[in-house]
C-alpha cells in the first residue's frame, strides 16, 4: 500500500519559456552510421582497482611544460590509448583544433576512474584550455577527462561527438574540475552522459550549452560530486536529466531539459543512506516523456530540494516519487521547498518514505486531493489525514470523516 496525494502549488508570477530550435552534433553525424557501436553493452565484469594500475598511454604527451597549439589535427585509433595526455603540472592551450579518437577500452573501470582511452586526458595538477575544439570519438571513449584535485580544464566554443559505451562528453574524476561554456555535445552509446563526475568526486560547471544523449542510462548530468549548470538545453532520450548517487549536489539555473527514462531526476544512494544531498532547480523546465515517469524520483537518500520558478511537465502526472523500483529499495526522506512556481501532479511515497513540501512567498496554497482510489490505497498506520473542505476537488467528500485502512481517518478542516 502507498499513499498517492495530488499536489498543487501555485505562486505567481510564473516563468514563460519561448520555443526555439537548437542543433547538436547528431545533426551532422547521424547516429544511424554508428548504430553497431552504440549497441555495445558496457562490460564492468573486470577486477576492481583502487590505484591507477599503469601510466596512461597517449599518442601525444604534454608533461611538465606549457604549450600552445592552434589550427592542427590530432588522432589515434589505438585501443586503450588517449589521443592527448596533459600531465605532471603541464599547461596546454588548444585553439581551432580537431581531435579524432577511435579504439576500444579493454577495462571500463580504468576508463571511468582514471581516464584511460579518453580523447583528451588532463591529470596530475595540470591545466588545459580548449577553445574552438572539435572532438569526435568512437568505440567508447570520453571526449575530455580531467583527474585530480589540482587539475582543471576550460572548454569554450567546442563540439563533441561520441559513439560507443561510457563515452561521456566532459568527465571529471578524482576531484578534478571542468568549466564548460558554449559547447554542443552528443553521445550515442550506453551510459554516456553529457557531463559526468566520478569517484570520489568531479566538479563540473557548464553554461550556455546544448546536450543530446540517446543511449540507455545516459543522463545529461551524472552527479558524483557537484554540478553547476546555467542556460543549458538538453535532451536525454533514454536517461534522466540528473542521475545522482549518494550525497552529491546539483544546481540548475535557466535550463530546459527533457528526459525519457527513469525520471526528470533520479537520485538515490547505492551505499548507506546519508543526509546532505542537495538539488536546486531555478528558473528552469524539466519535461518527462514516459507514461509512468515522475518529475523527481528519490530513494535511499535524505535530500533537500529547492524549486524556484520551475516547470515540471510530466506525461504521467506524477511530480515526485520517493522510493520506487529496484534501484531505490530503501526509504527516502525528501524535503521540497517550492517558490514562485506553478506545479500540479501527484506525490507518491512507498515503503515508509516521506515527502515534505512547503512554499514561501507570493500567493501560495497547497491542495490535497483525495479520490476514491487514493483512499483505498492509503495504509494510515494509525495516522490521520486532514483535508481542506473548501478545495473544489474535495467537495465530493461532503465534509465527512472517513475511516482508512490501518486505523486512521481523513478528517475535514
Amino acid at each position: 500500500m502507498y499513499p498517492l496525494l495530488t499536489f498543487f502549488a501555485i505562486s505567481l508570477p510564473t516563468i514563460t519559456l519561448a520555443t526555439v530550435t537548437v542543433s547538436d552534433p547528431s545533426d551532422i553525424i547521424s547516429p544511424v552510421l554508428w548504430a553497431a557501436d552504440n549497441a555495445i553493452i558496457p562490460d564492468y565484469n573486470v577486477p576492481f582497482v583502487s590505484v591507477q594500475p599503469e601510466n596512461i598511454p597517449a599518442a601525444y604527451e604534454f608533461e611538465a611544460n606549457s604549450t600552445s597549439i592552434s589550427h592542427r589535427a590530432f588522432s589515434t585509433s589505438l585501443n586503450d590509448t588517449s589521443a592527448i595526455l596533459v600531465a605532471n603540472n603541464a599547461e596546454l592551450n588548444l585553439s581551432f583544433v580537431d581531435i579524432e579518437k577511435s579504439g576500444y577500452a579493454s577495462n571500463l573501470l580504468w576508463s571511468s576512474f582514471y581516464g584511460f582511452n579518453a580523447a583528451v586526458n588532463i591529470a596530475n595538477a595540470s591545466t588545459a584550455h580548449l577553445d574552438n575544439v572539435n572532438i569526435t570519438v568512437h568505440n567508447g571513449a570520453a571526449n575530455v577527462y580531467v583527474y585530480g584535485s589540482d587539475s582543471v580544464v576550460y572548454v569554450n566554443n567546442s563540439w563533441f561527438y561520441s559513439s560507443g559505451p561510457v563515452s561521456h562528453g566532459v568527465y571529471a574524476s578524482g576531484n578534478g574540475t571542468a568549466y564548460v561554456s558554449n559547447v554542443q555535445q552528443f553521445s550515442g552509446g550506453r551510459r554516456s552522459s553529457a557531463f559526468s563526475g566520478d569517484s570520489p568526486a568531479g566538479y563540473i560547471h557548464v553554461s550556455d550549452s546544448v546536450a543530446h544523449t540517446i543511449g540507455i542510462g545516459s543522463a545529461t548530468f551524472y552527479a558524483l560530486g557537484e554540478i553547476y549548470a546555467n542556460n543549458v538545453v538538453a535532451v536525454s532520450e533514454n536517461g534522466p536529466t540528473i542521475f545522482m548517487d549518494g550525497t552529491q549536489k546539483a544546481y540548475l539555473t535557466n535550463c530546459d531539459t527533457t528526459a525519457g527514462l527513469l525520471g526528470g531526476v533520479a537520485i538515490f544512494s547505492s551505499m548507506i543512506r546519508t543526509s546532505g544531498a542537495i538539488l536546486s532547480l531555478k528558473s528552469s523546465k524539466i519535461t518527462t516523456q514516459g507514461a509512468d515517469m515522475p518529475g523527481l524520483w528519490f530513494g535511499n537518500t535524505i535530500i533537500d530540494v529547492s524549486l524556484y520558478d520551475i516547470e515540471l511537465v510530466t506525461a504521467s502526472g506524477i511530480l515526485v516519487i520517493a522510493n520506487y523500483s529496484q534501484i531505490t529499495l530503501l526509504p527516502a526522506e525528501v524535503s521540497v521547498k517550492v517558490e514562485e512556481s506553478t506545479l500540479m501532479g501527484d506525490l507518491i511515497t512507498y515503503n515508509s518514505s516521506s515527502i515534505r513540501a512547503y512554499s514561501r512567498y507570493g500567493n501560495t496554497y497547497f491542495d490535497i486531493h483525495l479520490n476514491h482510489t487514493t483512499l483505498s490505497n492509503i495504509d494510515s498506520q494509525g495516522f490521520n489525514i486532514y483535508y481542506n473542505t473548501s478545495a473544489g476537488l474535495n467537495r465530493y467528500l461532503g465534509g465527512e470523516t472517513i475511516t482508512l485502512i490501518g486505523g486512521g481517518n481523513t478528517i475535514p478542516i
